[in-house]
């Protein structure tokens, strides 16, 4: 019997045969050794949990203020006047490559008919917007992955939410204010100028308040008992993970607000509200935007009630869709996501409110999804910047519900991922704008370390949102690499759980993202070749020809 192995025992000792052929060979391990890597990840690397936040907060931190969001603060004309900067001009000086970033802002302002200097942060993320709805054709107008086709299925995608939900992905708060045109119903005649309407975000708790007074709040038995039907129903709605966190307020925008919108007249009679001056734009004369409406953020003028819990949910953005990153076709698995989100987090908060509590729905309004997901267990923050979750990897995107309704919080989780990032640093080398920190360690960062869109004195990788933006700008939409080749965005848990494993075994920590590049996951990282070599093409035509998911 003291020769024999348990099935513990064999899972460690065959732990590095049992990676090397599961990653090597990925059709026949994930019918093979699925189980197998799962039991030996969760003896190698298993899954912890802290009572606390996971991450170092200096006592100097401040909450940082909505207008500062670099969505927000590009409508404010003072950003207009003072070309972008970033916090590291040139990145070759670090890492010893060339700096695929340092001439964007350069590059979009010859686009804007600029040739004496910089483009601003206004007229970056106008560029960004009139291209992202097809106002203004993209640079790469008619390749596979920026023709109209594609442009038209991401801006489709994107139809909840900029046309219901209010735009709240720029952080728009609070909640989103959606132009709606009135129909006459007794003629079904659709007037032609349009009123102003709380978006699908909205915050009206009337019904919770009527189920009050009425005597009929639901009682729960218990706070789990109220955590069980809540996270059911999150799920049943629509939420692909979901977890608990307190209410922090630390992770509360210092104040709200929302760009100021003006009228513009089509040439079909129609006006729209726009917070840029779209004739400028159509006529490539530059940006000029209308400034921000600002709001103290004050839950209880706003909303009627302090949030004692936030109930954060996830959601999976299409994988097949990422595989074309960076063109604007990947535009459409963020777009799927974020009018999701709109529509499940309205449905959770109308469940609470007519069970008599109060409740707030959000997306990227009102508060810091990241370090709301984090403490609700959902994930890790990535060096990437991004909620990097065990199932779905970075591929998600989180929306949150505020509510009085008292529940039971979830801890934080940690799986490998910030031991992973150290070492793999795909996302940083494969980003156009090298806009992530190529550094090895996380550091409490400091003002100096930081843009003027970031919050310093937390502990983090540094993403350059002033370089992000300006490749978004010069690619004319998002761009999504960072999340298409980083080695947890993968089908299957199986895949993730090699990479936990991979966290903790000494031989195996330099291969982790060598694994991925000699089997082809994700595609090339350089920047460059990404688009070059064609696989990009190949990916989106990959897309169009293919009736049956990646699953």
């Amino acid at each position: 019997m003291g020769n024999n192995l348990d099935r513990r025992s064999f899972l460690k000792a065959s732990l590095m045969g049992t990676v090397a052929a599961a990653v090597a060979t990925a059709a026949v391990a994930k019918e093979t050794f699925n189980p197998l890597v799962a039991e030996a990840a969760d003896i190698v690397a298993p899954i912890k949990e802290t009572s606390d936040f996971p991450y170092t907060v200096d006592e100097k931190y401040q909450r940082l203020p909505g207008d500062k969001i670099y969505y927000i603060k590009a409508f404010d004309p003072e950003e207009n006047k003072t070309p972008i900067k970033f916090v590291n001009e040139d990145v070759s000086t670090i890492t010893g490559k060339k700096d695929t970033g340092k001439d964007l802002p350069k590059l979009n302002a010859e686009a804007l008919g600029i040739k004496d200097r910089r483009a601003t942060v206004s007229e970056t993320e106008v560029r960004v917007i009139a291209q992202h709805d097809g106002t203004v054709p993209p640079l790469r107008d008619g390749e596979e992955g920026w023709r109209q086709i594609d442009v038209a299925l991401a801006f489709a995608a994107w139809a909840v939410e900029l046309s219901y939900s209010g735009f709240t992905a720029i952080g728009s708060g609070p909640s989103g204010i959606s132009y709606q045109y009135p129909i006459n119903p007794e003629t079904n005649e659709v007037a032609k100028e349009p009123v102003a309407v709380q978006g699908i975000y909205n915050w009206d708790n009337s019904l919770a308040e009527a189920r009050r007074n009425e005597g009929r709040q639901w009682k729960f038995s218990s706070a789990e008992e109220a955590t069980k039907y809540i996270k059911r129903a999150a799920i049943h709605l629509g939420a692909d993970l979901v977890g608990i966190a307190p209410y922090d307020d630390r992770w509360t925008y210092a104040n709200w607000c929302r760009p100021k919108h003006k009228p513009f007249k089509l040439p079909n009679g129609r006006t729209v509200y726009v917070p840029y001056n779209l004739d400028k734009v159509l006529n490539n004369e530059g940006a000029e935007v209308f400034g921000l409406n600002k709001f103290d953020a004050d839950w209880e003028r706003y909303a009627g009630f302090k949030p004692k819990y936030v109930i954060a949910v996830a959601f999976e953005m299409n994988y097949e869709a990422f595989r074309t990153a960076p063109s604007i076709l990947q535009s459409a698995g963020p777009g799927m996501a974020y009018s999701k989100m709109g529509e499940m987090t309205i449905k959770l908060a109308t469940f609470l409110r007519d069970l008599g509590y109060n409740a707030i729905p959000s997306g990227n309004d009102t508060g810091m999804s990241i370090p709301i997901a984090v403490q609700a267990g959902l994930g890790e923050a990535g060096r990437n910047g991004l909620l990097i979750t065990q199932k779905f990897g970075p591929r998600a995107r989180i929306a949150k519900v505020y509510t009085d309704l008292e529940l039971i919080p979830d801890k934080p989780k940690s799986f490998g991922v910030r031991e992973f990032c150290r070492l793999c640093k795909k996302c940083a080398d494969g980003c156009p704008a090298q806009a992530i920190s190529h550094e090895k360690e996380a550091k409490v960062l400091q003002p100096e370390d930081c843009g003027p869109s970031e919050v310093p004195y937390t502990l983090k990788w540094e993403v350059d949102a002033h370089r992000c933006n300006s490749f978004w700008a010069y690619n004319g939409n998002d761009c999504g690499v960072c999340i298409a080749v980083c080695s947890w965005n993968k089908i299957g848990q199986w895949n993730h759980d090699i990479a936990r494993i991979a966290t903790q075994v000494p031989l195996v920590q330099d291969a982790a993202r060598k694994f991925d590049e000699w089997f082809g996951y994700n595609g090339p990282v350089d920047p460059e070749e990404r688009i070059e070599s064609g696989y990009v093409k190949n990916k989106v035509n990959d897309f169009w020809n293919n009736m049956e998911p990646i699953k």
